[in-house]
């Protein structure tokens, strides 16, 4: 499975701060603001960009809670370690690892992690989702400064010394796109779950969520889909069998992964082809996420964790 590319999914995004949005650079400054938005040199000047590992963390963490109001087994915790009661995903393998598992191979670590896993990936594995750098559309917006002051805890007001400055922008457009490789249909329905989730403006992106900041929203540009292969679909009557990788992975039941996999969703466009890739483009919001929704919900409500994992869970192995 991860060594063949049966479909894709390519999906273009902007990203739009509906107010202050700070990433933190990670580079020490000695003058300056204390918290400096994250830059990068690009055409020959240096700009704020958002970056894709910010990018697809704050939608790992989405992603998490709304698998966990489900079904709470469905998420991990990703940073939990071996020693801890709810120990990760990639703990757990470690975990097995240690105590001379054998057979612990790409379709084990597959089949036995939790659903974010499978699709953000572990230590373990590769994620099935992807997300690029997103870069200004047209001019790079310029950050502003701002200040900010802690409050002094018994008189209430500002605390000696507890001044700092932070850059954020507050305006402009950011392109990104994310890339889902051999991907089941809930796989894909999730996602359009964080991307309706963020064109709401329910996903902050940053850091001083708290604070006010974060608050963005994002528009779908187009989702591009690509089939690979002999089993390839066809349109129907002006419809399209969407086919996740159930239905076009021989070795699909090794990984645990519901055969067949497949829906027919409207698609009044045309397919191209070069004769290995199939391409069928879905622009701005036509694409027919309402449709799929259904794999994601009856994929985590009926989730139960596999037993090799639940047995170094809930306090270590029992």
């Amino acid at each position: 499975m991860f060594k063949q590319l049966v479909n894709e999914c390519v999906i273009d995004l902007h990203i739009r701060p509906d107010g202050p949005v700070l990433i933190k650079s990670g580079i020490a400054t000695v003058s300056g603001p204390d918290m400096a938005f994250v830059t990068v040199l690009r055409n020959g000047d240096w700009e704020v960009y958002l970056p894709g590992s910010s990018l697809k963390g704050v939608l790992r963490s989405h992603a998490e809670r709304i698998a966990r109001t489900f079904t709470p087994e469905a998420a991990c915790d990703p940073f939990a370690k071996k020693d801890d009661p709810e120990p990760s995903c990639s703990a757990c393998f470690d975990k097995r690892k240690d105590e001379g598992e054998n057979g612990l191979d790409t379709p084990t670590a597959y089949r036995d992690s939790c659903l974010i896993c499978q699709l953000f990936g572990s230590t373990w594995m590769a994620g099935r989702l992807a997300t690029t750098d997103a870069y200004a559309v047209g001019e790079p917006s310029q950050p502003q400064r701002r200040d900010g002051v802690g409050i002094d805890r018994f008189t209430g007001g500002t605390a000696y010394g507890a001044k700092f400055e932070l850059e954020v922008i507050t305006e402009g457009t950011f392109a990104t796109t994310l890339h889902l490789r051999n991907f089941e249909l809930w796989q894909l329905a999730l996602v359009g779950f964080l991307l309706q989730d963020l064109k709401d403006g329910l996903i902050r992106i940053g850091m001083g969520k708290s604070r006010g900041l974060g608050k963005a929203r994002g528009e779908v540009k187009d989702v591009r889909l690509d089939f690979l292969g002999p089993k390839a679909p066809q349109i129907d009557d002006g419809h399209l069998p969407l086919r996740g990788v159930g239905s076009l992975f021989d070795e699909a039941e090794a990984y645990g992964i519901t055969t067949p996999d497949e829906i027919s969703v409207p698609f009044e466009g045309e397919l191209t082809s070069n004769g290995v890739r199939t391409t069928a483009i879905f622009p701005l919001d036509s694409f027919p996420w309402a449709q799929i929704a259904e794999r994601w919900v009856n994929r985590v409500q009926g989730y139960s964790m596999p037993e090799a994992m639940r047995r170094y869970r809930g306090g270590g192995r029992r």
